[in-house]
């Protein structure tokens, strides 16, 4: 069959994924040259962080990370 042409449109072709965070850990890995920092969460989620944005992080931190993923999914530190 040959591609029928169609209005472009973004459709989820698989079901969210949803993952229960207790704790939170990562590492990242940086390619300045690419201008790319891709940081894994919890061996579960991957977050990247390119362009303008990259930039924007300047000489990122432990701290800037962890802000990073806590906006990212809406989570909040635990009281200790």
């Amino acid at each position: 069959m040959n591609a029928i042409a169609i209005k472009p449109k973004t459709v989820e072709v698989m079901p969210a994924r949803t993952a229960n965070f207790t704790n939170l850990f990562w590492r990242t890995s940086d390619d300045a040259f690419q201008r790319k920092l891709t940081v894994v969460v919890n061996n579960v989620a991957v977050i990247q962080v390119t362009g303008a944005d990259y930039d924007a992080l300047g000489e990122w931190t432990d701290d800037a990370i962890q802000n990073l993923i806590l906006a990212k999914f809406g989570l909040e530190l635990a009281t200790q």
